[in-house]
């Protein structure tokens, strides 16, 4: 879709004086009241209603903050009231208006979805229901999409895609891993048979600087050939000292009608991330030496200025679309991306001095800080591939759907080993193969007032060694759809999956993992209570396979486990408006934890399958149009853990996430204005391995409270023309002190202080 706002008329026909009785249910859904409070009436709006024959939804399938249907639960094309699950999709509306340009920022933005940092520009956990999300994918082929330092994530740059599918709690059938959290899935912007595009222009705090162009070309009169590009770069600074960040990413997308009913498509895209002055580990100590309380300045980051991490990804890819005369569809689509990630990192914090005991604690006076440092590098190729057939049948007087499809996912990470040697005037560490330097082995830093000394360096070589990581995923799947009655669907589908994991280490040795013919059952069902409202209920099983090293050098054994969920569902106004109320609960058996402080053959943190975990809880949201001129996304989730494993908790147990723009009226219809609100409440979480120190050291972990927030954000947005927009954004509007990570290695890194950018928008 390219950027042009479309608003709802508020000059509509009467739908035969339809009231918002359903609306007053939505609300009610949001608050946690029962499905039927609203029949009583106590929210009504008369005579307000959203009806246009003319405004659907564009040729993306998106309806502002909504959408109009999606496959990324079951493979089938439904509507969100007829998915039996809790699907929520970040819209191209919504990145535009909360100025969205990263896939952290637009998960930030999703219900239900937490973020958990271990360092800055590094590795960030995203999570769901209380497991870390490690199912991605890209038009709905498996992508190595994790944020981590050998991940694709850090580079996702949402100016490439339309929208993002987040399918919360396990999705097995589709995503060949029955991942508990969330699956996450981007589609990626495609060519329209109708010239136009946009540009647009950011300027914000810390002398943010983004550039962004989207052009969609017809190469053919008839439209039948087409092209869509994109280009997009930012550079900034940030509030943290020696840190600055540059992304920069592009597309070229091709389209051709081969035939009225098929399609080919093909292109290609490239993204790249930069982070200077981005560590290894949380940047701020929680403690210090003596066990007090820090109260460090946000600015804090005793990161030196070599000290950074890169990302580059590209990737070709190529579709096959054909739709046959009995409105079955065949599609075929296959990718490879290509992914070199390299990390130089230096910081001073709390690690290792020996087995079960942790220093480098800083003194009050300046003293204690050492510098740690990580030199890292691995390329990683994954090829994609994956056949779908899907269509309606009849069968008892009944129109019901079926799809069955195979995917195919080979991904091998090579990582090369090397030998570093940390250096200052007058001192070396002498060299380290593995490049991991801890409180044990890095180099002291004179004044961590002053910063990191100047003359402290890392030089990093090649040993000629490398490891391998060779890992495949194969399935096959099936499922219907079947109509049961008038009001009664029901989805019955299965997976059976092939797992192979192929590891050799840098000392020749091998390890392999494999798991054959493992049967991931789905089973959902909808009842239609009226024209509004549906109950739905869904269970699968979980298998997920695991890359975290044991100290052995092997994997840790697959996740197991099992996800339900249940609710009620209402939809208005021809899908512009939806909401949903949901009970979960997952349990998970053998999800990987830290080994205490052993390390793999090859330097790394070892891992051990943990006791795994075991949660409930209640998922709320409204997305969509209230009114003509108001749009609304807001989710509230409620969390509980029976069961929690070693590594502890990471999640709060209240997280409520609103956003919604008004376009004012009269005189001042040009004008939006926007705000939301992200909150959370405390955890009770654990500094794991390193807690609280005593006369410089500590021995194991410390339970912390990691403090709860609200962080508010702000929109205005003046239409100029018809075509050219100015938008003025504010984010943590109160300036909120919050962390985003409280607990790792002793450490905490803040969030984000308040923040103003003003874009300029055109369309053509």
């Amino acid at each position: 879709m390219i950027q042009k706002s479309i608003m709802i008329p508020s000059t509509s026909p009467a739908r035969g004086g339809l009231r918002l009785t359903p609306l007053a249910l939505a609300v009610a859904l949001s608050l946690g009241t029962s499905a039927h409070a609203a029949e009583g009436g106590a929210l009504e709006l008369d005579a307000t209603t959203i009806e246009d024959s003319s405004l659907g939804a564009d040729e993306t399938g998106q309806l502002g903050y909504t959408v109009e249907s999606t496959r990324s639960a079951t493979g089938m094309k439904l509507s969100p009231r007829q998915t039996p699950q809790s699907v929520t999709t970040i819209t191209r509306q919504q990145m535009q208006d909360r100025d969205i340009h990263s896939i952290e920022q637009a998960l930030e933005t999703a219900p239900g979805v937490t973020a958990s940092k271990m360092e800055v520009g590094g590795r960030t956990e995203f999570r769901a229901r209380g497991y870390g999300i490690s199912n991605w994918k890209i038009d709905g082929l498996q992508y190595p999409g994790s944020t981590d330092f050998s991940g694709g994530g850090a580079a996702l740059n949402m100016d490439m895609y339309e929208r993002v599918d987040i399918v919360r709690g396990a999705n097995g059938l589709l995503g060949g891993t029955g991942d508990p959290s969330a699956a996450v899935n981007l589609i990626r912007k495609a060519p329209t048979k109708t010239f136009g595009g946009s540009a647009y222009a950011t300027y914000g705090s810390w002398d943010k600087r983004r550039l962004g162009a989207d052009l969609n070309v017809p190469l053919s009169e008839d439209g039948r050939l087409r092209s869509r590009f994109v280009v997009t770069q930012q550079d900034a600074n940030s509030f943290r000292d020696n840190q600055s960040e540059r992304s920069r990413a592009a597309l070229a997308n091709f389209a051709f009608d081969l035939s009225d009913a098929t399609t080919l498509n093909a292109g290609y895209q490239y993204e790249y991330s930069k982070t200077v002055g981005g560590g290894w580990g949380a940047n701020i100590p929680i403690w210090f030496a003596d066990g007090s309380k820090t109260n460090l300045p946000r600015s804090s980051n005793l990161a030196p200025s070599w000290s950074f991490g890169e990302t580059e990804t590209q990737t070709v890819f190529a579709g096959l679309q054909h739709r046959f005369e009995n409105d079955w569809e065949l599609e075929l689509k296959g990718s490879q991306s290509s992914i070199d990630a390299l990390s130089h990192r230096g910081l001073a914090k709390v690690n290792s001095l020996r087995r079960g005991v942790y220093g480098g604690y800083w003194d009050q006076d300046g003293g204690g800080a050492i510098l740690n440092g990580l030199h890292q590098s691995t390329d990683t190729t994954q090829q994609s591939a994956q056949i779908d057939l899907s269509g309606p049948f009849q069968l008892l007087g009944r129109t019901h759907q079926a799809m069955v499809g195979y995917s195919d996912s080979r991904t091998v990470a090579w990582s090369p080993q090397y030998s570093c040697t940390m250096v200052s005037n007058g001192q070396s560490s002498g060299p380290v193969t593995g490049c991991l330097f801890r409180a044990n082995n890095g180099l002291p830093i004179s004044n961590w007032h002053d910063g990191v000394d100047d003359d402290l360096n890392m030089l990093a070589s090649k040993t000629g060694l490398h490891s391998k990581v060779t890992t495949r995923l194969q399935g096959m799947y099936a499922a219907t759809r079947l109509s049961i009655t008038e009001p009664l669907s029901v989805i019955v589908g299965a997976r059976t999956s092939d797992y192979s994991a192929i590891t050799r280490g840098v000392d020749g040795s091998r390890t392999s993992q494999h798991n054959n013919g493992v049967v991931t059952p789905y089973l959902g069902a909808v009842y239609d209570l009226d024209d509004n409202y549906s109950l739905y209920a869904s269970y699968t099983d979980i298998f997920t396979p695991q890359t975290q090293q044991t100290v052995s050098g092997g994997t840790v054994e697959p996740i197991r486990g099992q996800s339900y969920e249940t609710g009620i569902k209402g939809e208005w106004f021809d899908g512009r408006l939806n909401a949903s109320a949901a009970y979960f609960r997952t349990k998970q058996d053998n999800k990987a934890v830290l080994d205490g402080d052993l390390t793999t053959p090859t330097g790394n943190s070892a891992y051990k399958a943990g006791t795994g975990q075991e949660t409930d809880g209640i998922d709320l949201e409204l997305a969509g149009a209230l009114t003509p001129d108001w749009n609304v996304y807001a989710g509230y989730t409620y969390l509980h853990f029976r069961r929690v494993d070693s590594d502890g908790r990471q999640d709060p147990s209240h997280l409520f996430k609103a956003s919604t723009t008004y376009r004012l009226s009269g005189a001042l219809d040009r004008l939006t204005l926007g705000a939301g609100v992200t909150a959370q409440t405390n955890i009770r979480a654990v500094s794991s391995p390193a807690g609280q120190p005593s006369n410089g050291i500590s021995t194991g972990p410390s339970d912390v409270n990691w403090s709860g927030y609200a962080i508010w954000n702000a929109l205005a947005k003046y239409q100029v023309t018809d075509d050219t927009s100015v938008t003025l954004n504010a984010n943590n509007l109160f300036d909120k002190h919050y962390y985003t990570r409280y607990g790792f290695y002793a450490g905490a890194i803040y969030g984000d202080p308040r923040s103003l950018s003003l874009t300029v928008n055109t369309a053509f």
